[in-house]
């Protein structure tokens, strides 16, 4: 709780998100009665919930100076990859779900070692490895494997995730309250969070200061992929099946959570505290679509101009500091 509120009060920006969100809620649900019901409220909780966890990784990465554009895939092939091996039985997901974890991860480590070790500019790997797996899985579907309801659907344990309550609040709220806690105590008061935020700033000078940092940037990229694996298999949960191009909404709408919180999409500063508020912001507007008759397409420009606005905005402060 101490890291939490030393964060807000050094961050006016995640304050100030924090009551953009509030506001929205409540100027919408004084035109839209029906937006501030406890069940619609619940309901954009969970729609957060999943932004928030699949933005959780993409803020380290951030953090530290990256990018990852291969989250759209790496959650999706996540979520086919759980209900395939699962076929919808509890039992098989005691060694299920580690798999899967362990098979998102590995892809985390092959993005960091190539980036960390073969200098490859983190939006080329990262987009070039979430095309070859959507190449892989299409290629999987379009061979004959039926991936819906009658093959591999989700497990009940995973179905219920954001269907039933526990303390009156679904399970995947706590989960992900539980990772808010561990994230933000991690990066606020361990060493491997001022390594991370090192390394953002400056990995020259990291390095000089003892700073493993290129074990560093591979482990921001394993962090990032497990979070995108947990979010598809909550996501398969939340839908009832997998389906191919589940994840695509996220690979902007992750960046633009991280941004919205106030942090530098060059690196080297921000927190998880403002993703979340970014990641409520999102799915406030996100809402907001079908209340004002826009096309969801509107939602992709939303997150471009957010992206765009926010490297202008850092580039301009990184000029300034150079002087």
């Amino acid at each position: 709780m101490t890291a939490v509120l030393n964060i807000v009060r050094r961050n006016p920006t995640v304050i100030m998100a924090y009551l953009l969100a509030f506001l929205m809620v409540v100027a919408v649900s004084i035109l839209r009665p029906g937006f501030g019901s406890p069940t619609h409220l619940r309901s954009l909780l969970i729609e957060a919930a999943v932004i928030g966890i699949v933005a959780l990784g993409q803020t380290v990465v951030i953090i530290s100076g990256g990018i990852d554009l291969s989250i759209p895939w790496v959650l999706n092939s996540t979520a086919v990859l759980m209900t395939v091996l699962t076929l919808g039985q509890n039992e098989r997901m005691i060694w299920a779900i580690p798999v899967v974890l362990l098979a998102a991860a590995t892809v985390g480590a092959i993005n960091g070692l190539a980036i960390a070790y073969l200098q490859i500019t983190p939006v080329i790997m990262t987009l070039a490895v979430n095309g070859i797996l959507l190449g892989v899985m299409a290629g999987v579907a379009s061979g004959g494997l039926n991936i819906g309801y009658e093959r591999g659907a989700p497990p009940p344990i995973i179905l219920g995730l954001a269907r039933n309550p526990i303390l009156g609040l679904p399970a995947v709220i706590w989960i992900w309250l539980s990772l808010i806690a561990a994230i933000t105590i991690g990066l606020a008061r361990s060493g491997w969070g001022r390594y991370t935020y090192a390394i953002g700033n400056n990995n020259v000078a990291a390095t000089y200061a003892g700073v493993n940092v290129k074990v560093m940037q591979v482990l921001t990229y394993i962090i990032s992929a497990t979070m995108s694996g947990v979010a598809g298999i909550i996501l398969a949960g939340k839908f009832g099946r997998a389906y191919l191009g589940m994840g695509d909404p996220f690979q902007f709408g992750s960046v633009a959570a991280v941004v919205v919180g106030g942090a530098s999409i060059l690196g080297g500063s921000g927190n998880y505290i403002g993703t979340v508020a970014g990641a409520l912001i999102l799915t406030v507007l996100t809402a907001l679509l079908p209340i004002f008759k826009l096309p969801a397409a509107a939602q992709n420009i939303v997150y471009g101009l957010v992206v765009l606005g926010t490297v202008y905005l850092a580039g301009l402060s990184r000029a300034k500091e150079s002087y």
